[in-house]
């Protein structure tokens, strides 16, 4: 045990058994206890000196236990707090379970998943703006799965933190964004918490509720890859994209209702929190136009037997001559929709700098969402395909598929996998399928800055999947071959 941590033994010697720190994001130390009086664990957040030190300990006490008086079945409530040294901590209970950062790792969560957890946080968020505490960093991290439900932790912290300053602090402190306390994070933040507007009310945890139940549903939330200052500016003027450009299976009306919380003004989001617990409860919810349930059992296996033999072709050939073959010409793919995405898919590759010495790419096994065996199949087809196409780009060295597969199940974010195969690139995505509909989504983040240097969507159909594949694995090889290493 460190000096620092075996002195705060010492402090909490008659209370808790501190067993090891679980480590915790900018704003708080965070750290595995027993109480030994009521023999049970327990969680000791500790705030760190870029943050108190413009504090007031004793009022931030104050502030923090009023937020111990919300006894809700979705909140994590806060047990006790007190100064050591001067350094301000709570303790909360400790929850089995993980955090819906943790969860989001493993690829997008299916809709109905998705829609129980916004519901309990929604429902969390009710019952806190009913008796005047508002969150202000409604996020990932925040949000802990356990035993079937949501539950949302470090309510109040936000506001013992504002209210605590001390007189003239103000220029010290800033915003804080770029530490990372709780008075916001930047890819959840709405328009008005970014511009410090000092009449933002509950509506901003509403925005923020809104950006978590998008990226539940698409991987990322709609700013991602973009400096703090950049995710700032497009919170206050850029509209994410639609849903429904992203997902096939996400209803018209949850589309709907999470752009709605999107939306810059505040005014033009659902009123309150219990507005969209009752939005959610509406069985439509969960309906989508994509599924119609009227297909019958044998011709839907005969559909899932055809979009599996269209998968294995398309992964028999396509790397055959991806980097050779010439672009299309306008006009001359199967669909509008494609062009658009190639269009979108190449003025970042085109725009990026040139190759400065070797890279290294590692190829994540793309996601199916949803679960589909078919989207599954064309997934994996699509991912050994990916790796094939970028080992032939010139100065390029790809880790082996099966290594990289192996390390990205046992460790947690995309970025750590990647450093642990010591690659400066990876490139993972999705695969969805809707009836005849494939979409498939792929990014390649620059694993030095954990930011997104090129992304594309592309639509096709099932009996097009090679013309589909092709277009992706092309324009994913393309902007491989563009993009210099990350500086």
């Amino acid at each position: 045990m460190t000096d620092f941590l075996a002195e705060l033994q010492a402090h909490f010697a008659d209370r808790y058994t501190i067993e090891r720190e679980l480590g915790g994001g900018g704003m708080s130390r965070v750290l595995l206890a027993k109480d030994a009086r009521l023999d049970r664990r327990v969680v000791i957040k500790l705030l760190p000196p870029s943050v108190t030190a413009t504090l007031s300990a004793e009022r931030f006490k104050r502030e923090i236990m009023l937020a111990a008086a919300l006894q809700h079945p979705n909140i994590v409530p806060v047990l006790s707090a007190g100064d050591f040294e001067t350094l301000p901590y709570f303790v909360m209970p400790f929850i089995e379970g993980e955090s819906l950062r943790t969860r989001m790792q493993r690829g997008p969560l299916a809709v109905r998943e998705a829609v129980s957890i916004f519901k309990d946080v929604a429902r969390a968020l009710a019952f806190a703006h009913g008796r005047g505490i508002i969150h202000r960093d409604i996020k990932p991290d925040n949000v802990l799965l356990a035993a079937g439900a949501a539950v949302v932790t470090d309510f109040g912290v936000a506001k013992a933190i504002s209210a605590s300053r001390q007189s003239g602090s103000q220029a010290a402190v800033g915003t804080m964004t770029g530490v990372g306390t709780s008075l916001g994070t930047p890819a959840y933040m709405a328009p008005e918490q970014a511009a410090a507007d000092p009449a933002t009310d509950h509506r901003a945890d509403i925005y923020a509720l809104g950006i978590v139940a998008y990226e539940m549903l698409t991987g990322a939330p709609p700013f991602h890859g973009r400096t703090p200052q950049a995710l700032l500016a497009a919170q206050l003027s850029e509209k994410p994209a639609p849903l429904t450009t992203r997902r096939y299976d996400v209803s018209v009306p949850l589309s709907t209702l999470i752009m709605q919380c999107l939306e810059k003004e505040p005014g033009k989001r659902p009123k309150t929190a219990n507005d969209v617990v009752r939005a959610l409860d509406d069985p439509g919810i969960l309906v989508s136009d994509a599924f119609p349930a009227a297909e019958a059992p044998k011709q839907r296996r005969r559909r899932m037997m055809e979009v599996g033999a269209g998968a294995l072709v398309v992964a028999s050939v396509a790397a055959a001559w991806v980097l050779t073959a010439p672009p299309p010409s306008p006009g001359t793919t199967a669909d509008s929709g494609r062009q658009d995405s190639l269009r979108r898919a190449s003025a970042p590759a085109a725009a990026a700098a040139a190759s400065t010495g070797p890279r290294a790419v590692a190829v994540f096994p793309l996601v199916s969402i949803g679960g589909d065996a078919q989207a599954g199949q064309a997934a994996e087809g699509l991912t050994s395909e990916l790796a094939s196409a970028i080992a032939r780009v010139s100065g390029v060295r790809v880790a082996s598929q099966t290594t990289s597969a192996a390390v990205r199940q046992g460790v947690g974010s995309p970025a750590e996998a990647a450093r642990a195969l010591n690659v400066t690139f990876l490139v993972e995505g999705t695969v969805q399928r809707a009836r005849e509909r494939l979409r498939v989504s792929v990014r390649l983040v620059s694993v030095t800055n954990d930011s997104t240097v090129w992304s594309g969507t592309f639509d096709g159909t099932t009996n097009d999947a090679l013309a589909l594949q092709d277009s992706t694995v092309r324009a994913v090889a393309t902007a491989i071959a563009a993009t210099g290493r990350p500086r």
